[in-house]
């Protein structure tokens, strides 16, 4: 045992001792090296498991490393581009934004349409055209007024308004005869008139009829209750600064017409606040992942041990 041992030393001393040679002592070519090639770093990236080469994933990487991927992406689904890169809290909070936004957008919406459908049917059983030109023509005739009447009275001698359907009062009255009427009348107001009516009755089943009818007080007339009112001389009612003389069925569908408005409004709202949210979680995501480039690496050169270096990429 004790000469296997001896042996495999002067084996090992041997060896190391014809490497201390000189070289004019070593047959064969010298190869030069040069010291100025570049050296190979290595980094922690180095060490990470690939991942898989399919779409998904590609699409997932450029989310870690692409600002314009991750910018685009949370501008398309807020808190995407938060969330491949890590940062839970945050996509959470623009997730649940989106989420609750929407819903609210959608919800007030469908409110709104229902009570603007609550609204006409309202307006279809509470309003007539008939009542309303009855009313313009004894308006006139009281007043004295020179607004060419004449031919509109005739036109609804012996009508009667059906407050059941107002559909068939349209066709019971010659609509532009109305209407040139309304542009000659002014406004009676107690002991003084002022200019003509300022609108036209806008054509049936329009929004703008159903936003008219109880929003100027002309047409406050054409409403069943002040419809019912017996109008006398000198009781006959002009207009007052103040709206007191109005029906209460306009002020009703005045304040019915403004929920679902207002309700619109809100659903308008709430779509801009979608919008803002989805623009705030782009810029996010695109600062998340500058940010994360941005970062410190600390590079080890393992074949370079005496060196060792801190990069910082913009």
């Amino acid at each position: 045992m004790r000469s296997v041992v001896l042996l495999l030393f002067i084996s090992v001393f041997a060896t190391l001792n014809s490497f201390a040679q000189p070289l004019n002592n070593f047959s064969g070519s010298i190869i030069k090296v040069d010291d100025s090639a570049p050296s190979t770093e290595l980094s922690l990236a180095d060490f990470k498991m690939e991942a898989s080469s399919g779409f998904g994933a590609r699409v997932l990487e450029a989310e870690r490393t692409n600002p314009g991927v991750a910018f685009l992406s949370s501008a398309i689904l807020p808190g995407s581009a938060q969330a491949a890169n890590g940062k839970w809290v945050r996509a959470g909070i623009y997730a649940l934004t989106e989420a609750a936004t929407v819903f609210f957008h959608f919800n007030r919406k469908a409110v709104a349409k229902r009570q603007e459908r609550e609204y006409e049917q309202y307006a279809n059983t509470n309003w007539s055209v008939v009542a309303y030109a009855q009313w313009l023509v004894s308006y006139s005739q009281e007043y004295n007024l020179e607004n060419n009447y004449q031919q509109l009275a005739s036109n609804i001698a012996g009508k009667s308004p059906d407050f059941n359907n107002s559909t068939n009062d349209w066709f019971k009255v010659d609509i532009s005869t109305l209407r040139q009427v309304e542009r000659e009348t002014p406004y009676v107001f107690e002991n003084k008139r002022t200019s003509n009516f300022s609108h036209n009755l806008p054509d049936y089943g329009s929004q703008q009829y159903y936003e008219l009818i109880s929003k100027y007080w002309q047409f406050q007339s054409g409403w069943q209750d002040a419809h019912e009112k017996t109008w006398t001389s000198p009781n006959f009612p002009f207009y007052k600064w103040d709206g007191s003389d109005a029906s209460p069925q306009f002020y009703l569908g005045r304040d019915r017409a403004a929920e679902f408005n207002d309700n619109y409004r809100l659903a308008g709202n709430i779509l801009n606040l979608i919008v803002i949210n989805h623009i705030i979680s782009a810029f996010d995501g695109l600062m998340t992942v500058k940010l994360k480039n941005s970062r410190l690496h600390a590079q080890a050169n393992l074949l370079r041990l005496d060196s060792f270096s801190l990069v910082l990429d913009f």
